[in-house]
């Protein structure tokens, strides 16, 4: 049995937990800056708190570590894990830049410990089964996907971290995008993206904003200097066409355009919700269209891919390594390079190289 303590106890940081115990491996510790989080989460899940970073990663009877933090500490606590010399569970993204995640690469090497990247749709058993056909061949050479996330009311702390752009590197592309961008190239096995052009925008603003339910609290007088909304479009080596379409907030009703993944090939089609018991298989039978409803074996979808993705970490704090299927440290660098690539093409109004 793996023995894991866990940085943060956030909302996260508690489904890591409710996870892990869920998944039979054993949370020993836990550590935040905030006291009383921090008591709270060790009654709830048993387990003992630590002061500090350091007493937590010299505790001989944890195996690896689950950073669930803000996105700022992610290199420096992800280093300072490793050089400590414990396995890794990071949360995405990897990092606030692509240098942060070098020097993350550098210390997993060092320490020749895992890093495992906390891309947890992978496990979504939707698209666990897309991918399955995917590498089947059921739909042929894979030719354009359109990935689409709206929340119309779902800013995470607003006035706080999460909005504030030298903390979190940036809005809802970074947030929750990095999921969708990992996901796609996960699925498709293509990892060479060539070109973006990508917008960015910002519907709302502190005054204009109605703050209706989300994990994280407004924060009042904070700051707020990040995209609530994100459309780009990036070109693969393939030449497959990946459309991305994310808000934290629009003025679109919720549902007016479904959540998923519509990814086509050459030969059939797939309509993925990563949360949902089935996708649909379209395709052709002597040029007449057909589809068939795919069912997907599940019990909860949101905690199956976390259980899937606990698991991928305990086999890979027991073997030495990272899971084939589960996210690397190169995988959330790739990411990286996409989001800063997004970026730079909304700041400078022209298609960018990768």
């Amino acid at each position: 049995m793996t023995s894991i303590g866990i940085i943060g106890a956030g909302m996260i940081g508690n489904v890591h937990a409710e996870t892990a115990q869920r998944v039979g491996t054993t949370v020993a510790c836990v550590f935040d800056s905030n006291e009383a989080k921090r008591s709270a989460f060790a009654q709830k899940f048993d387990c003992e708190e630590e002061a500090s970073v350091e007493s937590l990663l010299s505790r001989d009877d944890i195996d690896g570590v689950v950073i669930a933090v803000p996105n700022f500490q992610h290199a420096p606590l992800a280093i300072q894990a490793l050089e400590a010399g414990k396995h890794v569970l990071l949360e995405k993204p990897m990092a606030l830049s692509i240098e942060e995640c070098d020097n993350i690469l550098a210390a997993r090497d060092q320490s020749g410990k895992v890093l495992q990247l906390g891309f947890v749709c992978r496990y979504s058993p939707s698209a666990m089964v897309a991918k399955a056909m995917i590498d089947d061949w059921s739909i042929g050479k894979i030719v354009s996907i359109q990935a689409t996330l709206l929340r119309q009311r779902g800013i995470p702390g607003l006035g706080g971290w999460f909005t504030t752009k030298a903390l979190s590197g940036g809005g809802c592309l970074i947030d929750i995008g990095v999921h969708l961008l990992d996901l796609v190239m996960h699925m498709t096995s293509m990892n060479a993206p060539k070109r973006v052009i990508g917008r960015c925008s910002q519907a709302f603003t502190m005054a204009s904003y109605d703050y209706d339910e989300m994990w994280s609290d407004p924060v009042e007088n904070g700051t707020f200097d990040v995209e609530d909304r994100i459309r780009a479009s990036i070109t693969f080596d393939t030449g497959m066409v990946f459309d991305l379409n994310v808000s934290w907030a629009t003025h679109i009703p919720e549902q007016t355009i479904a959540d998923g993944l519509l990814i086509e090939g050459e030969t059939g089609a797939l309509i993925v919700d990563l949360w949902s018991d089935e996708i649909t298989h379209a395709y052709s039978v002597d040029g007449k269209p057909h589809s068939e409803t795919v069912k997907v074996e599940l019990e909860d979808a949101w905690n199956d891919a976390f259980d899937g993705e606990h698991r991928a970490f305990a086999q890979a704090i027991e073997s030495g390594a990272v899971p084939t299927g589960a996210g690397t440290g190169e995988d959330g660098k790739r990411v990286q390079e996409i989001v800063e690539a997004i970026y730079a093409s909304d700041d400078a109004q022209k298609e960018m190289a990768i």
